[in-house]
């Protein structure tokens, strides 16, 4: 099994570190799979304490790193190439080089599992040209992969791992029965979710782990998973003469110039007292000239999708970083992805017509996630995952209930009750199994639930969203269009 894979790890830091190295790790003691790993030199340091830490003695290797390969780091990527016989790649970089290793990728004919979103640009929070290029982002490296597969055996998939996850797809099968039934395709969406990060105000200058400083944040973070989700609803209820040929969008943005003036540097200061000022920290005057550029803390949007020009869906997707924390300490932790009291909470409300409302809940309160147990499918605990059914039970027929309550342990009792993760991240280790049975040939291409080629719509969105508020400051019309591809029905 996996006798003929051998991988490269592009980019070794949090996520990483959580996902892809101890799930490979894992598979290679079992099987023939190898795998390596690549970063920049800067980051050698941090990287090795914390793999060295963990134990792991897989080979590791480092290049100069930029927006752009040198000729010195093609050269050392190529002969890891030769040398370790490399067929596959995850991508798990920063999200502004996904592009340029993806297209490396793609010109040795390799596959591809890269991490969301698709791309991000420099400041597509305040430049139309970068917010547009979004699209062009990933229609290209669609087009290109399609010359490189012209075998039809390249496989390259994202690490979107809501469609993997049991909650949602349960989710889609009961819309799928409702529209079935009915002939009613969703007629409306509203989706939160905050990330619960709460990130000091000169942090912000100097955070590297979903920064700010480069213009764009939260949509290029964990923001694509909600544009994407929420599409794949809207699709799970596809009726081919009720299913929409256009998108209308708006949204409004919080960034850190309007974080400094809802808590400013003294309140700060009043609230944590001398440790607040154990060092050095800016005005809010410095602060907001700094802050000139950042990107979103926060996005709310609202999206009309239409039919031959009328209005069938409004769909709403509020995303927060700036939400409720568990974090009570001065100085940041090492690990800014999971360790630095970072809280999720995240709804979905979705109706169709008068037939079926669905709503997911989804809410933790606390910070330290690695320790799970039962009492952790709770409301609060780190693996709650509620799903409240409404249907008009007389239409339905049949014993159908008015309202049923279905828990992540109800929906996953076999795969879950003795594991002490995340459960999100198990979907995650699908994702790779996936990519790795698919390469093999054990799994068709047109039965991956997360190919390249399917993000068309996702992407629009993210691009109009950050058109839309480049307008706004722009005092321009911030209403943008777009035209929804045919492939995607």
């Amino acid at each position: 099994m996996y006798k003929n894979i051998n991988i490269l790890i592009i980019g070794m830091g949090n996520h990483s570190q959580r996902i892809y190295i101890p799930f490979l790790n894992k598979v290679s003691k079992t099987t023939n799979l190898k795998f390596y790993g690549l970063d920049v030199a800067l980051s050698k340091s941090q990287i090795e304490s914390k793999l060295n830490e963990k134990g792991y003695d897989f080979e590791r290797f480092y290049i100069q790193g930029g927006i752009n390969l040198s000729s010195a780091d093609k050269k050392i990527l190529d002969e890891i190439l030769v040398n370790k016989k490399i067929n596959a790649v995850v991508i798990a970089t920063p999200p502004e080089y996904h592009m340029l290793y993806a297209h490396w990728a793609l010109k040795h004919k390799l596959h591809i599992l890269m991490d969301k979103p698709i791309s991000a640009r420099k400041n597509s929070s305040t430049d139309l040209i970068q917010a547009k290029k979004l699209i062009s982002d990933y229609r290209n490296i669609v087009s290109e992969f399609d010359r490189q597969n012209n075998n039809k055996k390249l496989v390259f998939m994202v690490n979107t791992q809501r469609r993997y996850e049991i909650g949602y797809k349960y989710v889609c099968s009961l819309i799928e029965e409702a529209t079935k039934k009915f002939n009613i395709p969703v007629t409306s969406i509203q989706a939160m979710h905050g990330d619960g990060v709460w990130i000091f105000p000169d942090e912000i200058i100097e955070q590297n782990c979903h920064q700010y400083y480069d213009g764009y944040g939260k949509c290029s973070h964990s923001g694509f998973h909600l544009f994407d989700i929420v599409w794949q609803f809207y699709k799970a209820g596809y009726v081919k003469d009720k299913f929409a040929d256009r998108a209308e969008v708006y949204s409004s943005f919080l960034q850190p110039k309007g974080l400094i003036k809802q808590f400013t540097q003294n309140d700060y200061k009043k609230i944590f007292g001398d440790k607040y000022n154990l060092r050095d920290r800016k005005s809010d005057s410095e602060l907001n000239d700094i802050y000139n550029g950042y990107g979103e803390n926060d996005a709310f949007t609202n999206i009309r999708l239409l039919k031959d020009n009328e209005n069938i869906c409004n769909i709403s997707i509020n995303l927060l970083h700036n939400s409720l924390s568990d974090r009570s300490w001065v100085r940041p932790s090492n690990d800014l992805y999971k360790g630095n009291g970072r809280v999720k909470h995240q709804y979905y409300y979705i109706q169709q017509g008068p037939f079926q409302t669905i709503q997911i809940h989804n809410y933790q309160s606390k910070g330290k996630q690695d320790n799970n147990d039962l009492a952790d499918y709770e409301v609060g605990g780190n693996n709650h995952f509620d799903i409240n059914i409404f249907r008009n039970a007389k239409m339905f027929g049949g014993q159908t209930k008015s309202f049923t309550k279905v828990t992540l342990k109800d929906l996953d009792t076999k795969h879950m009750l003795d594991d002490t993760r995340l459960y999100h991240e198990t979907a995650k280790e699908q994702i790779v199994s996936e990519f790795l049975n698919s390469i093999e040939g054990k799994t068709n291409a047109s039965n991956i639930k997360s190919f390249i080629d399917t993000y068309d719509t996702p992407v629009q969105i993210m691009s109009a969203v950050y058109q839309s508020n480049v307008k706004y400051i722009n005092r321009q019309n911030p209403l943008v269009k777009f035209n929804i591809k045919n492939e995607e029905h």
